[in-house]
């Protein structure tokens, strides 16, 4: 693995990094500018351009500001921007802006506003801000399906059903269908039908979107009713309604699932790993009939985890995160993380496969030493070869390796 600083100003907290790689093949990386964890005293979103597959990193380019004065007189403040590759090419960047101030207002209505920005330049130039009229949600994830229909998922907040129960999350989509000029929804994920470990409301929030070749969707989702692990829904209808969530085996999802399909068809997720007071950037994959199997793929998914990065400050902070595949099939992971600077910065990561996994790509298979005589050794190989062999022959002679999937990155 690779390891590349893509941005560090240690004036500045750099924080909230995501990726996307436009139509001429230039990646671009966008994140937040502030002084601390949260859009305080000033906020910015920033992207910058690699030409040489994130070797090296282009000047900083505002895309929008909220400077002291403006917070303080009231016109918000910058949070977490995301970043979208459509299929003709062009990019899509949406952020929300936050209007109150003190916590006891984000539990009122109103509390935000999205706003999406357009280049069709591979990201030199931005048209923007539209108002998407998106208020009731925060930290927004976007996606596009094979049909050309944008996701929008946003997380409300609201107080909870009982004075003494802290706030509750929810997790909402939006739909649209003429290229984010207008949204339909919002559609709210049931929490799961059982109580939380803990006796705290659930708390779904920060979700990504996956679509299958079938066209189902998988929403994967952070939780902090339990903080125990990621949860996941199912929407079968374009993502108009959502099945009640179910746990995943993500372990001790706190932060900002970033999820996709590899060219392989497996998911790959990253997202921030809370355990006691560490920050790690973990990534889980797994095959599409584990992501909608029923309790037995649940027991024994057929998925691979790894810790990307551990955060070693004093004052750890990262795992909001984004990724691409390139083109010759690694992922190229984008993450901020304090570590052993001042503040927060921006970091890449060239991960191979064979950093998480050394078995050929397409499927994700058990084979657990148990044989006495040791013939678990040869059974591997042969289930190596016999996976070389279909991968041939499903990509054929002349068959581009950087083919595209549904919600591929």
């Amino acid at each position: 693995m690779q390891t590349i600083t893509i941005s560090r100003n240690d004036d500045v907290y750099e924080a909230f990094a995501d990726i996307a790689c436009a139509g001429d093949g230039t990646l671009v990386c966008t994140y937040r500018e502030s002084l601390c964890h949260g859009p305080w005293p000033f906020s910015r979103i920033i992207v910058r351009r690699s030409l040489d597959a994130g070797l090296t990193w282009g000047p900083r380019q505002l895309i929008i500001e909220r400077n002291e004065t403006r917070t303080a007189a009231g016109e918000g403040r910058l949070n977490c921007s995301r970043i979208l590759a459509r299929a003709d090419g062009t990019l899509l960047l949406i952020v929300d802006l936050l209007i109150p101030t003190i916590f006891e207002d984000f539990l009122k209505p109103g509390v935000c506003r999205n706003l999406l920005f357009r280049s069709g330049d591979g990201g030199v130039t931005w048209e923007g801000p539209q108002d998407t009229g998106v208020t009731e949600g925060i930290v927004p994830s976007l996606k596009e399906l094979v049909s050309g229909r944008l996701l929008l998922g946003v997380t409300e907040q609201w107080p909870g059903t009982r004075a003494e129960d802290p706030f509750i999350e929810q997790q909402t989509v939006y739909v649209s269908d003429d290229g984010g000029r207008h949204w339909d929804g919002p559609s709210i994920v049931p929490s799961p039908a059982t109580p939380t470990v803990t006796g705290l409301p659930w708390r779904l929030n920060e979700g990504d979107f996956v679509e299958l070749d079938d066209g189902t969707i998988v929403l994967y989702m952070r939780e902090d009713g339990e903080r125990l692990s990621a949860f996941k829904s199912l929407s079968t209808d374009g993502g108009r309604s959502w099945s009640a969530a179910v746990r995943t085996p993500m372990p001790n999802c706190v932060g900002r699932p970033s999820a996709g399909r590899l060219r392989s068809g497996e998911i790959a997720v990253t997202y921030r790993l809370a355990v006691g007071l560490s920050t790690s950037l973990a990534l889980y994959v797994e095959t599409p009939v584990s992501a909608v199997g029923g309790p037995t793929q649940q027991d024994s998914p057929m998925a691979r985890f790894t810790v990307l990065d551990n955060d070693r400050s004093v004052a750890a902070d990262s795992g909001y995160s984004g990724w691409v595949q390139m083109a010759d099939g690694d992922l190229y992971v984008v993450n901020y993380v304090t570590d052993d600077a001042p503040r927060a910065f921006i970091r890449g990561y060239r991960v191979g496969r064979e950093d998480w996994y050394l078995f050929p790509p397409g499927d994700i298979v058990a084979n657990p030493p148990g044989a006495r005589d040791g013939s678990y050794y040869e059974l591997g190989q042969a289930l190596a070869r016999e996976q070389q062999a279909h991968e041939r022959l499903a990509r054929g002679d002349g068959r581009d390796d950087r083919r595209t999937v549904p919600t591929s990155k």
